[in-house]
């Protein structure tokens, strides 16, 4: 799947006005952050992996800078470059034994099975999920991530992402033990646009957007 970089998707028109009109937080949260930029995707099934599996469990800033380190090492990050690297080189630049397992077993994928990734585009967003986490690696949080930033999909409520859990215990004052039950009455006023209130969600604690 190609898509062209720095298009808005073409649902954010649309997910804009219903958050809007639905909810009064977010409302608020979209007029203050919506000027500023919105989700893009990459061309690169083997980019948005590799990245997603680097800030696996670190914070943004330890993520760029290992994912610098890499671009240094390889000039271009692709699967025959990596599978190429000897692990103790990619793991000097900050990654750990199991995350160069992890991404040199994407490679291996996208080399020996090129019609994976392309398949799950005609998949619902449960399927593709279930599909994704078969690889090593690959967990929840990695599948939905994917789902955003690769494909764009529309309605993905990542509960277990960190910065949407503080986000939303911020914005909407409450504790984390009922996190769970407050964005389960958030989510029926936002489908099917979760992915775009996810996105002013992060917005607000972070300006600096991570595009994976």
């Amino acid at each position: 799947m190609i898509k062209k970089k720095n298009k808005k998707p073409h649902y954010w028109l649309n997910a804009v006005k219903h958050l809007q009109s639905n909810d009064p937080v977010l409302s608020k949260l979209i007029n203050k952050h919506r000027s500023k930029t919105y989700l893009i995707s990459t061309n690169s099934v083997f980019i948005t992996l590799t990245k997603i599996i680097i800030g696996q469990q670190i914070s943004i800033e330890v993520a760029n800078s290992i994912e610098s380190k890499i671009k240094k090492l390889l000039g271009n990050i692709n699967p025959k470059r990596i599978l190429a690297t000897p692990d103790q080189h990619l793991r000097n630049c900050g990654l750990s034994f199991r995350k160069v397992t992890y991404i040199k077993g994407v490679a291996k994928i996208i080399k020996c099975k090129p019609n994976f990734f392309s398949k799950l585009e005609s998949m619902d967003d449960a399927d593709a999920i279930k599909e994704l986490v078969k690889l090593y690696g690959i967990g929840l949080w990695s599948a939905e991530m994917f789902l955003i930033f690769h494909f764009n999909r529309q309605n993905i409520l990542p509960l277990g992402d960190i910065g949407l859990v503080n986000s939303y215990c911020r914005n909407y004052k409450i504790n984390r033990n009922v996190f769970i039950k407050k964005i389960s009455k958030s989510r029926k006023l936002w489908e099917p646009y979760c992915t775009v209130a996810t996105w002013y969600l992060w917005r607000d604690i972070d300006e600096d957007v991570v595009q994976y």
